[in-house]
């Protein structure tokens, strides 16, 4: 068996068709996310990921090769870190989600929307589990740091409040040369910011696709300011970019409103994903 992006693409349109986790529960039954997935490669090498570390993220980001040895000390387990890659994909969200939220309130979420962030996130954790059975059963050992809490953690990366994670898929799918930022740090790719991702660390040598990396984090933004006139709060700006206290507390602020009005536990909004240039695609 050969394992390539090919293989990848086709274990996630499997699950995504067959997995009754992809539905779109309390709601109508409909896929949460299409069939038209991306995914990329890059190298567990690849000097990004130190740059993560010391200049981009934080020195709490962990590089694949830390996040192998953190599982295998914890686990007691001796996995080779040679030839590491990182395996990202994008998971673009149903059409309908999309127009509902644009059109549903310039406050809150609308109730697929909020359901996409819970049940799809699920979904996400399930689909990665699948892919680490499956890449076991072709005796491939593969992790994903964010379905461990002793390994990434959410923490205030500053004084002043900001949470950051010590993986972050978004930096994963950049580094896998899947897109770039945008001004609201949504990540810019072909199918549209209106998406979740995930990562996987696979202890196999993929072809890395760091020369479709932009070598401008942000290269494909074009700086419309449609995602600062869509957020609520302001949290989104041309001189700071995404203030991510703010948006915080606007999120979390939405748990009564979903509570009450979709009786599910959980945060959303996703109102500077939808009525952008970059919904649907990277604007021109």
């Amino acid at each position: 068996m050969t394992i390539n992006k090919e293989w990848f693409i086709e274990k996630i349109q499997t699950f995504l068709a067959e997995d009754d986790a992809n539905k779109m529960v309390g709601v109508d039954g409909s896929p949460i996310y299409r069939q038209d997935v991306l995914v990329g490669f890059a190298s567990g090498d690849d000097p990004i990921f130190e740059e993560y570390k010391s200049e981009i993220i934080g020195s709490f980001h962990m590089t694949p090769r830390e996040a192998l040895e953190n599982y295998c000390k914890k686990k007691k387990l001796d996995i080779s870190p040679k030839n590491l890659s990182v395996v990202a994909y994008i998971l673009p969200f149903n059409q309908e989600t999309r127009k509902e939220n644009l059109e549903y309130s310039k406050e809150w979420p609308s109730e697929r929307w909020a359901h996409t962030r819970l049940y799809g996130e699920r979904c996400n954790v399930a689909l990665q589990q699948f892919l680490i059975d499956e890449l076991e059963k072709e005796g491939i050992f593969a992790l994903s740091p964010m379905m461990h809490t002793f390994m990434w953690k959410i923490l205030r990366k500053h004084e002043n409040g900001v949470w950051a994670s010590r993986w972050s898929h978004r930096h994963m799918c950049f580094a896998a040369g899947l897109g770039s930022f945008g001004l609201s740090d949504g990540f810019m790719n072909e199918k549209g910011v209106a998406m979740r991702c995930g990562s996987l660390i696979v202890a196999y040598e993929l072809p890395s696709d760091a020369d479709k990396r932009p070598s401008d984090p942000y290269a494909y933004c074009i700086k419309c300011g449609k995602c600062i006139q869509r957020c609520p709060v302001r949290a989104i700006t041309f001189e700071a970019r995404h203030d991510k206290q703010k948006c915080s507390e606007m999120v979390m602020s939405t748990i009564p409103y979903i509570k009450e009005h979709y009786d599910i536990p959980i945060y959303s909004c996703g109102l500077c994903q939808v009525g952008v240039p970059c919904q649907d695609e990277l604007p021109e």
